[in-house]
């Protein structure tokens, strides 16, 4: 988010801009809206016919987010937050992340129902790891709702994307899909048949 971004081009090393937190009422199963003329796809290479979606439809913190078939748009928003580096100055980003891929760009995904911002991203609880669920989280408060793209990787179009918190240089933990219906998780980047884990591949 620019507010966010504009923080961290400030250099303030703490981010106090909490989500806010909206409630949208849940709509039928995880079908999305069709309002959000700005809305991307975030579509796993392993799983091209489906896409992310939140589970139920509600806005909430806390809520998993998952692969869903059969839908024609998602909702949600590519926020452009700058570059790892500023991250990493700030103080947000840790070593791992802000000294291996300095130049990469810095994006949250903001879940936007109906085309309404809910300050809600796609995030992780925690530092992650193999197998740590994605789901939605406050906007622009730390790492967790910030996600790298390894533009350097890219495959066909599809590319791994490291979460922000990610500890581990060599091996980093990144976005994964496991199917419609199933949660999103962070995950070692895997090697398969000689090249990348195609659920460890996404592109929107």
């Amino acid at each position: 988010m620019e507010r966010l971004r504009s923080k961290i081009l400030a250099g303030l090393a703490v981010l106090s801009l909490a989500g806010t937190g909206i409630t949208v009422a849940a709509t039928t199963g995880n079908a999305s809206t069709s309002d959000c003329a700005s809305c991307i796809n975030l579509t796993s290479r392993a799983f091209s016919g489906d896409i992310t979606a939140v589970s139920g439809g509600t806005a909430q913190a806390g809520q998993k987010v998952i692969l869903s078939t059969g839908l024609s748009s998602a909702d949600f928003i590519l926020l452009n937050e700058g570059t790892v580096q500023d991250f990493y100055n700030a103080g947000v980003i840790g070593p791992a992340v802000g000294l291996t891929w300095p130049k990469n760009t810095v994006y949250e995904f903001e879940y936007t129902p109906a085309g309404v911002q809910s300050g809600l991203c796609l995030g992780t609880p925690r530092t992650a790891a193999d197998g740590v669920a994605v789901e939605l989280e406050n906007c622009g408060v730390n790492a967790q709702t910030t996600w790298i793209p390894l533009t350097i990787d890219d495959i066909g179009g599809f590319e791994p994307v490291i979460n922000g918190t990610d500890t581990n240089v060599n091996t980093p933990f990144v976005l994964t899909g496991g199917g419609a219906g199933a949660k999103l998780t962070t995950h070692k980047l895997d090697l398969v048949a000689g090249t990348f884990d195609p659920t460890e591949m996404w592109q929107f």
